[in-house]
């Protein structure tokens, strides 16, 4: 999703102000695959309040982030700021116009000469293909990073990993890097969480590491376009940065997300509904409704 508004904003087709509140909606939005995760051990009694709390927590921090920063950046542009900063900073202007030479298009310049010498008729063959690609590869780290936490995990993941919010942050951030998705680690997560081998305090600062991990994705796309594409890529990591420093460093806050997760999850098991409607409304109806008042 990120991606796709970093080239809209590289086409011109949407500005910074405009893309800045989406990238922030977009945040909200990619924790939807971790409570359909949870919404799986239902039937489970306490794996499924552990599953749910480990899935929500990442929800209402990322809600929570929106609260706090949305306002200010309404009035200060402080994410908008910050990012053209650092742009100015690296390449000393910030224009649509404004291209570089992309370490991207150098790296895979070799390959994209080889495969745009195949004769197809249709380019829809090659969007299969790349979809068929994406898929193989998501596929093949998934059950990679499976096999390697299923031996010895709890041990492992507490003497090592885990040991520490600073090692699950950095945990989190560069597993996400190496998928390319949030989603899938978080996810992927879960179930852990669920079984009793991570706590929801260790589950806590990974989600976190997975959001400035997810950030990669924005930042690889913009490389390959202008300047004012990688401002937007690089509000979506302040905006991640910026709420890990404000909520999570912040001890009046940090525990704000923990304890919403824990209520939820006691109210969840008390109604097997509750996860259902929880999704629908948050993810679902309460956008809608948003969008139809916003265009009044």
């Amino acid at each position: 999703t990120t991606s796709l508004i970093v080239g809209m904003v590289s086409s011109g087709a949407l500005n910074l102000g405009g893309a800045i509140p989406m990238i922030m909606g977009a945040n909200i939005g990619t924790t939807v695959t971790n409570i359909i995760v949870s919404i799986g051990h239902i039937n489970r009694g306490n794996e499924f309040k552990r599953a749910f709390a480990a899935a929500t927590v990442h929800d209402f921090f990322n809600v929570f982030a929106v609260i706090l920063l949305f306002p200010i950046e309404i009035a200060f542009g402080l994410l908008e700021k910050t990012a053209s900063g650092l742009a100015y900073l690296l390449f000393g202007t910030v224009s649509v116009s404004n291209e570089f030479n992309s370490p991207i298009k150098a790296g895979i310049k070799w390959g994209v000469h080889h495969i745009e010498s195949l004769s197809f008729e249709n380019n829809i063959v090659f969007i299969i293909l790349s979809v068929l690609l994406t898929f193989a590869m998501l596929y093949s780290i998934v059950k990679l990073l499976r096999s390697l936490v299923l031996d010895n995990v709890q041990q492992f993941f507490d003497q090592y990993i885990f040991k520490t919010a600073i090692r699950s942050i950095l945990f989190g951030m560069l597993l996400t890097i190496m998928v390319q998705s949030s989603s899938i680690t978080t996810s992927t997560i879960v179930p852990l969480a669920g079984a009793g081998v991570l706590t929801l305090r260790q589950v806590y600062p990974f989600t976190l590491g997975a959001n400035i991990g997810t950030t990669i994705t924005a930042i690889l796309a913009a490389l390959t376009l202008n300047v004012t594409a990688l401002v937007a890529a690089f509000a979506h990591l302040f905006f991640n940065l910026y709420g890990i420093l404000i909520i999570y460093m912040n001890p009046l806050f940090r525990d704000i997300p923990i304890n919403l997760a824990n209520w939820i999850s006691e109210v969840a098991i008390k109604n097997k509904f509750i996860p259902l409607v929880y999704l629908v409304c948050f993810f679902f109806l309460l956008p809608f409704l948003i969008i139809l008042i916003g265009r009044q």
